[in-house]
């Protein structure tokens, strides 16, 4: 059974929509009969319908993987004249490319995307599609669905929820003589120095992808931050906050310090992403700042078996409130173009409807933590991070807050402070400049 998003008629929206800024590949395009030009084109029938999907860069394993795999085969099974081509990007180039996509009438016809403000300029712009009437909406986390509305309108699918972490080599620890995980910020230099002095590389880092910068600014932020403040964010829009205020200066500052003191790989701006994760499963580093996103590709065996476990950056000082990272994950945004939509709704209701074999394989794949009214996660780890810091105080990835651009002015001044070219100081004046910039 197929759902509606706006009021129908024969098939046609009667209610009002955006203009669209999307258009349909040659290969989409259906017969202009001239009866109705705006109609959707009939998926029921037998007629070829090609949908487009982005998703950010899949990690690497031996198993098939959802978007690229399980998504087109299963869908195609299901519906023959149904087919899904993906197009997978570096996260550092998926933001540019998708917008650029859009700007120029060929946006894709559904992708993933992240929650908060960092989705608000697709929606303003109308080039993404209101789905508060999808039918599986109520299904999800309420808290989490609403990460992606604006005006009381929700505009995608909430995939789940993750966190940011250190994955850890517990057989690295044992031999520096660590024997507890750190409770502040203090014990965790202590276990760095350790490591150091043990002769390991206490952490590494792929940051020739600026992107992962924020893999441990927003563990660090956290108590830093929104311990004392858990009203930092929407207080910097009525000018009671600034990124010049000593939480983020001394946020900034302190993972700089874990550069300046030497307890990060050398060469990690001449690292990417997947190089600094087989540095760890390598036993080359005992720690890398990723996330419950990075399960698949950090839980794997490298060069060295050792045994991994997860924790969050304790920046809080003795005795000090913590708070740790839990965060909306990706969620599915559909293109307003409304050539295609019915394949799409289709696609969607098979996806998220429970008991179909995309559903179960969906769920029994993703990396994300389900948000979903009654699948729990099976992973070890996982359930064990989320049970330790089930009574501690949470916040979501910092930037969500944001307008699009203040991250990546972080990211990239962060990466003239680890060449030594830059200070905590020019870091936080940048992440203010670029945030009056954009919402003056």
């Amino acid at each position: 059974m197929l759902f509606s998003f706006t009021a129908c008629n024969g098939g046609k929206e009667t209610g009002k929509t955006e203009d669209s800024a999307g258009k349909p590949s040659d290969s989409a395009k259906t017969e202009d009969t001239g009866a109705d030009k705006e109609k959707p084109a009939d998926t029921g029938s037998d007629e070829e319908v090609t949908l487009s999907l982005m998703v950010t860069t899949r990690p690497t394993t031996e198993s098939k993987d959802f978007y690229l795999d399980w998504l087109p085969e299963l869908v195609k099974e299901k519906y023959p004249n149904i087919n899904i081509e993906v197009e997978q990007l570096p996260t550092d180039q998926y933001k540019q490319t998708v917008r650029l996509k859009f700007a120029s009438g060929e946006g894709p016809d559904f992708f993933t995307w992240w929650a908060g403000l960092q989705a608000k300029d697709l929606v303003e712009a109308g080039y993404v599609r209101d789905l508060s009437e999808f039918p599986q909406l109520g299904k999800f986390k309420k808290e989490i669905a609403d990460s992606y509305a604006f005006d009381g309108k929700n505009y995608a699918i909430p995939l789940g929820t993750s966190f940011l972490t250190t994955w850890y080599n517990k057989d690295a620890f044992a031999k520096a003589g660590i024997t507890q995980l750190p409770q502040n910020w203090q014990e965790f230099l202590d276990c760095c120095e350790k490591l150091k002095q043990s002769g390991i590389t206490p952490i590494t880092a792929g940051d020739k992808q600026s992107f992962v910068i924020q893999f441990g600014m927003y563990q660090i932020g956290a108590s830093e931050i929104y311990a004392e403040n858990p009203n930092f964010d929407s207080q910097l829009f009525t000018g009671e906050t600034k990124f010049t205020d000593p939480s983020w200066v001394s946020t900034v500052q302190k993972f700089a310090d874990l550069y300046q003191k030497g307890y990060v790989i050398e060469d990690s701006l001449g690292l990417s992403q997947e190089q600094s994760r087989q540095a760890f499963l390598d036993g080359k580093a005992a720690m890398i700042f990723d996330g419950s996103f990075g399960y698949d590709a950090l839980a794997k065996q490298g060069a060295v078996e050792f045994e991994k476990g997860i924790f969050c950056v304790p920046s809080n000082d003795q005795g000090k409130k913590f708070v740790y990272n839990l965060t909306p994950s990706n969620g599915i945004f559909v293109n307003s173009d409304d050539k295609k939509q019915d394949a799409i709704d289709k696609v969607l209701e098979y996806w998220f409807t429970e008991g179909t074999p995309l559903f179960e394989k969906w769920t029994t794949t993703t990396s994300d933590i389900s948000c979903y009214d009654g699948v729990e996660d099976s992973r070890e780890l996982i359930k064990e991070y989320l049970d330790r810091y089930k009574n501690d105080q949470s916040i979501y990835n910092l930037n969500n807050a944001w307008p699009e651009g203040v991250s990546d002015m972080m990211c990239t001044i962060f990466q003239d402070v680890i060449s030594g070219n830059s200070s905590a100081e020019d870091v936080c004046k940048g992440m203010d400049s670029k945030f009056e910039e954009l919402t003056r």
